[in-house]
């Protein structure tokens, strides 16, 4: 029987693909995927920091999305297999911001209060402030990011 975490994150891939799938193509090129575990809650910090950004710039779920923190999930393993990541390793955000189709792997603060905060923070505030700015500056097309984040949901979803 899978655990909460499997069956919450398989269900949001799922969505987060559903929302890629009516993504129109002058959509901003800015896409944050966050990966951490549920002790991470300084992460989960700067998360709120991200949707509190994309939320006044009309941005939803398609462009912001966070993996594990119900806890380790498949789905985020198989996430941070894909982007290079260690499995289970510290809080990351892959973020794409209309530079090309890899992202910038940004860590991120880990454990309750962000015990590694000063080392991370200023990683992950200036991805903050440069996807605020590029919301601001519209979009200059986003078809091939859109369409690589669609076939990464589809390659997660379905390993076998």
């Amino acid at each position: 029987m899978p655990s909460r975490a499997d069956t919450h994150d398989l269900d949001k891939l799922k969505r987060w693909q559903k929302d890629l799938e009516a993504t129109p193509d002058d959509a901003p090129p800015v896409f944050a995927i966050f990966l951490v575990s549920g002790e991470d809650r300084a992460a989960h910090d700067v998360f709120r920091a991200f949707r509190a950004g994309f939320e006044e710039s009309g941005l939803g779920f398609a462009h912001l999305v966070i993996f594990g923190q119900h806890g380790i999930s498949e789905t985020a393993r198989r996430l941070q297999a894909r982007f290079g990541l260690e499995i289970g390793g510290k809080p990351s955000l892959a973020f794409f911001s209309g530079e090309g189709v890899q992202p910038q792997i940004i860590s991120l603060p880990s454990g309750e209060m962000g015990e590694d905060s000063r080392e991370t923070e200023s990683g992950w505030r200036e991805a903050l402030d440069h996807a605020v700015a590029q919301l601001g500056e519209g979009s200059s097309g986003n078809t091939a990011l859109v369409e690589t984040l669609r076939k990464i949901c589809v390659d997660v979803g379905n390993p076998n």
